[in-house]
Parts: C-alpha cells; sequence; structure tokens
C-alpha cells in the first residue's frame, strides 16, 4: 500500500487564489497611479494648448464676429429714447455716451457710460437699459434747483447746497437769490462757502415748510460768517436776522411778533430775530425801537 502526501501532488511555487490576492492588495498600486497622473497632466496640457490658441486667436475671432453682424446689421444701436430729462438736453445726453458709428449695442462698457452721462451738471443719476436687439432706454434724474448764488454772475444751487452751473441767460427764473459775498473771498474760502450755502438752503427748507400760508416768501439771503443768515422778504421788504441756526424757532418767534404788533408791523424795517428769547424791532423811520418781547405778551 502507497500513501502520497497530498502536498505533493501539487506544483512547487503555486499558490492559491486566496494568496494572490492578498499579495496583490499588498503591492503598491504605483502602474494605475502613473496612468492616471499621465492623463491628467495630458489633459491639461490640451487645456493650456487650447487657452493659448483661444487667447492669440480671440481678437481676430472678436472682429470677424464684429465686422459680421455690424454687415447683417444685426444689434445694432438704431433707437435711442430718453425720459425725465428738462435741463440736460438731449444732444448733450447723447454726445456723453460716445457711440461710434454702427455701435453694436452690447460692445460698450455700460458703467464707463453712465459715470459719463452722470458728469453733466444737471444730472443727479441715470440709468441705461439695453433693450434687445436694438433699443437704448435712459432714464434720467436730474438736480433741482433751489436757490440762485450770485458770484460776479448766477448759479444755480440744488437743495443739497451745491452749485450746479451756471444760470441760463435766456430763461426766467424765480427763486430766491443767496448774494453778499464777493467772489474771491468764496473762492479762497470754500468751507465757509460750502457751510454758509447749506445754512441758506437748509433756512429755505424750513421755511417752505412753516411758511405755506404766508403772504411773505423769501427773495434775498445775505449770509455771514459772523452775523449768520438775514432774509429780506417779498411782500413787505422785511429783513429778517435768523442767525446760523435754530432757524424754526426763530421764525415761529417772528410771526408771533407780527401777531402782536397787527397793523404797526408795516411801520417796521427789520425784526433780529437771532437772540435768545427776544426779537428786536427796528422802524423805517428810526434806527432802533427797543425789545419786543414776546413772553410779556403772552405769545410764548
Amino acid at each position: 500500500m502507497i500513501l502520497r502526501h497530498p502536498e505533493k501532488s501539487k506544483r512547487r511555487g503555486r499558490i492559491s487564489n486566496s494568496r494572490k490576492d492578498l499579495r496583490r492588495a499588498r503591492r503598491p498600486q504605483t502602474r494605475s497611479s502613473n496612468r492616471k497622473f499621465l492623463l491628467f497632466m495630458a489633459f491639461v496640457c490640451l487645456c493650456g494648448l487650447g487657452g493659448g490658441a483661444l487667447w492669440l486667436w480671440w481678437p481676430t475671432l472678436v472682429a470677424s464676429a464684429d465686422g459680421w453682424l455690424k454687415g447683417q446689421d444685426s444689434f445694432l444701436v438704431k433707437e435711442i429714447i430718453i425720459v425725465g430729462n428738462r435741463r440736460s438736453s438731449r444732444k448733450e445726453i447723447v454726445e456723453a455716451l460716445e457711440l461710434t458709428p454702427r455701435q453694436l449695442i452690447f460692445s460698450f462698457n455700460l458703467k464707463e457710460t453712465q459715470d459719463r452721462v452722470r458728469s453733466l451738471p444737471f444730472v443727479r443719476d441715470i440709468r441705461i437699459r439695453r433693450r434687445w436687439p436694438d433699443r437704448l432706454e435712459i432714464v434720467v434724474k436730474e438736480r433741482q434747483p433751489k436757490a440762485l448764488l450770485y458770484l460776479g454772475k448766477l448759479y444755480l444751487v440744488d437743495r443739497q447746497g451745491l452749485i450746479i452751473a451756471p444760470a441760463p441767460e435766456d430763461e426766467k427764473l424765480d427763486f430766491p437769490l443767496i448774494n453778499g459775498a464777493s467772489s474771491s473771498k468764496w473762492q479762497n474760502q470754500p468751507e465757509v462757502r460750502s457751510r454758509l450755502l447749506e445754512k441758506a438752503i437748509k433756512l429755505l427748507l424750513v421755511w417752505e415748510k412753516m411758511g405755506q400760508k404766508w403772504p411773505e416768501k423769501v427773495a434775498q439771503i445775505v449770509p455771514d460768517e459772523v452775523y449768520g443768515l438775514t432774509v429780506f422778504t417779498t411782500d413787505k421788504d422785511w429783513e429778517l436776522q435768523l442767525g446760523l441756526d435754530s432757524f424754526d424757532e426763530h421764525l415761529r418767534r417772528w410771526r408771533q411778533v407780527l401777531a402782536v404788533l397787527g397793523e404797526s408791523a408795516m411801520a417796521v424795517k427789520y425784526f433780529d430775530c437771532a437772540g435768545n428769547d427776544s426779537v428786536v424791532v427796528g422802524l423805517r423811520s428810526q434806527t432802533i425801537v427797543g425789545d419786543v418781547n414776546v413772553e410779556e405778551h403772552g405769545q410764548k
């Protein structure tokens, strides 16, 4: 009887499938990693070559597309609609657009164009919209004049106290006049000028709010850095000295004094309302007539 060992029948060096899998799992994946890296580098090189070619040929492509569209009469700016402009002429707005002949509607910088139009004197804000395929719509918000400023010649001033532009010579303007400072003095003191202009406009706004039913309107304001604002009215040609602040309180005391004086107010030349609790009244025939104390007449 011959006995054989089971392992003797197997070929020397042969291993089972389970051992092969184990050894393969432990072996580093160098070949697969190298292949992925090479594929990635090839993709990067192709993208770089494609991007470089596109960068080199881009101006030519753009010029070709531009010429083709213009030749086809497509997307050209054919209509410009402007609304909201009363003092800014259509001509100066269109010139500020700086559109070229046969301008394509998408081939200009919208922000730069809006900034150019916004730099016009009367333009406070501007909105430009492209309406495909060939129309521009422009909505203008203008700065509204609130007063006239005299500095050698007349200038329009807006409600923020900023100088807009020289007043048109061919237009009849019905605005209060801010006067009394020499051109050289205000040009040499821009901070003082700006502060006094803001004060004058603030006074006009307070008067507009309080004096809607008053027969007297502001004809002229004379600003002074030391003495404040002096107002000349339209109806009775009164002179009101109102200081540099608390305009509503000073005007309220002035109206109380008018109510006390009644018809006698016709003889008054000026009212000094800049004091803390009294109004000084000066008659036309005399220089000064004492104080009129509001509290004494029960008008506080």
